[in-house]
């Protein structure tokens, strides 16, 4: 089992996106912080990587870091 936490991190674009948590349970899931332009907030992404394609795959998503980080973690834990 494995957990990867660590801070948002800034990109340089003005749409920048930050990560919250990546789990590693059974599938790789992660929870990122996107932001929806000037004055128009911030959302929470929940993606599960498609290990076939290599790609990060939509689930859910909330405004909630709280609720991103529980969907995150259960998600991960789902049988693939």
């Amino acid at each position: 089992m494995f957990a990867h936490f660590r801070a948002p991190r800034r990109q340089a674009s003005e749409s920048g996106t930050s990560e919250l948590v990546m789990f590693n349970y059974r599938r790789p899931v992660r929870a990122r912080l996107v932001s929806l332009g000037p004055g128009n907030g911030k959302l929470w992404l929940v993606e599960m990587l498609d290990a076939q394609s290599g790609i990060w795959i939509w689930q859910e998503e909330s405004r909630d870091s709280a609720a991103a980080l529980d969907c995150a973690r259960r998600l991960s834990l789902l049988l693939s």
